[in-house]
């Protein structure tokens, strides 16, 4: 492993010191601080280290930028003696939060979003390339789609969709300090066969003499994070009024006794109208596939850039659960090819070493893993043309997806390593077009970034 101690020693120094870490996690490419006194983050001198691509504030965390290596970055830092006991989490569901802080109530929204879906992104990605092959397979009669060898590689992905209620309670007993493990059982309670079967989304249903109108929780997220929220305040409760010789069973017992049939009687229905609501609000914004795709095309990946994509991506996601398809995911990775396009033409055009080598890196990393952070911070963000470019070359890949009806079956990355994902999506040859139109960019303004001479034309392929 690469030797980061340098890189770590000034980004420790640019948030303000080990003193001034609470916690600190990772994601696929930035380190996110929690930390205690935000005026010392020296965003300036952060983006001049080398190794550092880029600084952002929001989700709840100060951000530094690594790329792709952040793994072993992470892995070095979390040995520097400081910080040991500080960086023992290894997800974010287990990072520190501090409710004392001041924190808008949008970033709170998205950083719970962020630490209650983000363990399972990489699963889902993995189960779509899965259910994408068997998926082509089926296809061309090589396997039965009824048999037992096509349902086992299709479970991989869809049993995490259709178990998200007992997933997402593990994550959401983490971030709202509650015993996870009772959350989980909370899920799979309501999960269980003989009362999903019972629970017919709609229909009438009684529980203890008391009738009510029933919510099938399969592929569900939002009654149980409303659940697991309300019972980690219950939770601290019963610890505050209980003897601590009897809160080994008795917590736990009361919190599933209390909140199992609470869940199927409040907060089942509860969340049904919520995901009733954003269902409709959904209906309308895509009733144009066209300016869906133009619109999520266009402007995705800067809704990555800010980490936004936590608030909006679980939305998606639900929403495919129950219809079995949705467009905005297959047009939001459009702007990922834009931004490989424009990494490959400055690694051929530019003049200076030190870009040429950025956007090489950036586009091996976006073309073989979807990710697009590395380019847009190193490369992208640095232009307002080549910005504009991305937004545009995306909007007009999300046009034609659009156009063809494009829509995703599954989750799945850009990149290489997850295209196979794609091959069960609506209409996958019109994906394929936008994928892999052609444009030539004007550029018709000489940039001192990269020291173009005079102007010339950019082949991207996007």
């Amino acid at each position: 492993m690469k030797d980061y101690s340098e890189l770590i020693q000034a980004v420790i120094a640019g948030v303000g010191g080990t003193d001034n870490i609470e916690s600190c996690i990772h994601c696929a490419t930035r380190l996110r601080f929690t930390l205690k006194d935000g005026a010392k983050f020296d965003q300036a001198s952060l983006k001049k280290v080398k190794g550092v691509l880029g600084t952002l504030i929001g989700s709840g965390y100060y951000q530094v930028l690594i790329g792709p290596n952040v793994g072993d970055v992470y892995a070095q830092l979390a040995e520097v003696p400081a910080l040991k006991s500080k960086l023992k989490a290894e997800n974010p569901a287990e990072a520190v939060d501090d409710g004392k802080k001041k924190v808008g109530l949008l970033d709170r929204f998205t950083k719970m979003m962020s630490d209650v879906y983000a363990p399972y992104i990489p699963i889902l990605a993995t189960g779509g390339i899965a259910s994408g092959l068997i998926g082509l397979l089926a296809n061309l009669g090589v396997v039965d789609s009824t048999g037992l060898t096509y349902q086992t590689f299709y479970s991989i992905f869809y049993s995490l969709i259709y178990f998200f209620p007992i997933l997402l309670a593990f994550t959401a007993g983490k971030h709202f300090k509650c015993n996870p493990y009772v959350a989980v059982t909370l899920g799979a309670s309501i999960m269980y066969p003989g009362v999903a079967d019972l629970l017919v989304t709609g229909e009438k249903a009684s529980l203890l003499g008391i009738n009510f109108t029933a919510y099938n929780f399969s592929g569900s997220f939002i009654p149980i994070l409303l659940a697991v929220f309300c019972m980690s305040y219950f939770e601290k409760w019963l610890k505050k009024i209980l003897p601590q010789v009897v809160q080994f069973i008795l917590v736990p017992f009361l919190c599933l006794i209390v909140f199992v049939p609470l869940s199927i009687l409040v907060f089942g229905p509860l969340g049904g109208l919520v995901a009733n609501g954003i269902n409709a609000v959904y209906g309308v914004v895509s009733a144009s596939k066209i300016l869906v795709g133009i619109v999520f095309g266009g402007l995705f990946s800067l809704v990555i850039l800010l980490g936004m994509h936590w608030a909006v991506t679980p939305i998606l996601l639900g929403i495919m659960a129950e219809q079995g398809f949705e467009p905005a995911l297959a047009a939001g990775g459009m702007g990922n090819y834009a931004a490989l396009g424009i990494c490959l033409a400055v690694a051929v055009f530019a003049k200076n070493a030190g870009d040429k080598t950025t956007a090489g890196s950036a586009a091996f990393t976006n073309a073989l893993c979807g990710i697009t952070e590395p380019g847009l911070y190193g490369i992208i963000l640095r232009s307002k043309w080549l910005l504009g470019t991305m937004i545009v070359s995306g909007a007009a890949a999300g046009l034609v997806l659009g156009i063809g009806g494009v829509a995703a079956t599954n989750f799945s990355f850009s990149g290489l390593l997850a295209f196979s994902g794609w091959f069960g999506c609506v209409n996958f040859p019109m994906y394929c077009v936008g994928r892999n139109r052609i444009h030539y960019y004007d550029l018709m303004k000489q940039t001192d970034l990269w020291n173009f001479s005079r102007k010339c034309y950019v082949l991207e392929k996007s």
